[in-house]
């Protein structure tokens, strides 16, 4: 019998002991790592996901895999990170839909102050209100008068329910006192075929999105998110410009892991993102694209998500948008 007790908690200690050293930031990473995108491949945000992906494989010298679960606002993705072994093996890189998505329902599968742990905040996004050519307003007030006008709600679309601008444009029918029709996307790509098309004549994209097809006629900005005009389009007028200030908030891309992560590993992972980010490839790669990328502490980036859940709770409740 005492031989069997001294076996068993030898090996209940030689669990706890491996457990430990697994959980250390210096066996991390053991195996590939996986980074949920919650929206579909093609867009700008998932060309980012797989730039970085390859940075933290160089300096890991592990396999890093874009893992594409678009769907439900981003909460598919963010559900099944919260889900996962806290062990740095399953991250989700989000952008501000995965504080803003949750609020808009009774019961959401998670809180990301709660449930996720910040790692860094990336690089902020500046979202360009654009029009299909076809559609004669040229400014946010020319697009309110004509959404007056329609008849019928104006279709707008968006890369997802809960999106940032999603949130936006309901803002703006609030503002403007029109009727709107949300057509949430699964992504990017897809809503910059439709708009490109003229399926969908009203869009929210990146500035870096809708930089090429303005140059070439093939859409219409009509202002541009941020306090300050956008680089990357100088001449479009800020939502404040136009009239409408309560669209100017911008939003980010980020990066999250578990929880339970331990609070030493985040701290590695945050580094290691960090100087992926600082890489001369990855950044001039980000900059042929418009995204200019900055990297934050842990703690920065959870301040940064707490004051944003509040910001959008706010905002949600004010315009009375719900999901449920």
């Amino acid at each position: 019998m005492r031989q069997l007790a001294k076996g068993a908690a030898a090996a209940t200690l030689t669990g706890l002991t491996t457990g430990t050293a697994l959980a250390q930031p210096s066996a991390f990473p053991r195996r590939v790592v996986r980074l949920v995108w919650p929206y579909s491949a093609g867009g700008t945000g998932d060309q980012f996901a797989r730039a970085l992906a390859e940075a933290l494989a160089g300096i890991w010298g592990k396999a890093v895999v874009v893992d594409n679960r678009p769907g439900a606002g981003g909460m598919i993705a963010a559900d099944m990170v919260v889900k996962a072994e806290p062990d740095g093996h399953t991250l989700l890189m989000a952008l501000t839909s995965v504080v803003q998505t949750p609020l808009l329902y009774g019961k959401a599968p998670y809180n990301p102050v709660r449930d996720l742990a910040a790692i860094s905040e990336l690089a902020t996004i500046h979202q360009t209100l654009v029009v299909h050519p076809d559609l004669p307003a040229t400014s946010m007030k020319g697009l309110a008068e004509y959404a007056r006008k329609l008849g019928k709600p104006l279709p707008y679309g968006t890369v997802g329910l809960g999106s940032s601008s999603h949130l936006q444009m309901e803002v703006f029918g609030r503002n403007a006192k029109v009727a709107l029709t949300h057509v949430p996307y699964k992504g990017e790509a897809p809503l910059m075929t439709d708009l490109l098309g003229g399926q969908v004549q009203v869009g929210l994209v990146a500035a870096v999105t809708a930089r090429q097809h303005v140059r070439t006629g093939k859409l219409r900005p009509l202002a541009v998110g941020g306090m300050n005009r956008s680089s990357l389009l100088p001449d479009v007028p800020t939502f404040q410009e136009a009239g409408f200030s309560g669209m100017a908030r911008t939003g980010w891309f980020g990066i999250f892991a578990p929880a339970a992560t331990p609070p030493a590993l985040v701290q590695k992972i945050s580094a290691d993102v960090n100087k992926a980010l600082e890489s001369p490839a990855l950044r001039a790669r980000m900059l042929e694209a418009g995204i200019l990328l900055k990297g934050s502490t842990p703690a920065a980036f959870s301040e940064v998500v707490r004051r944003d859940q509040v910001y959008w709770g706010e905002l949600i409740r004010s315009a009375d948008v719900r999901l449920d």
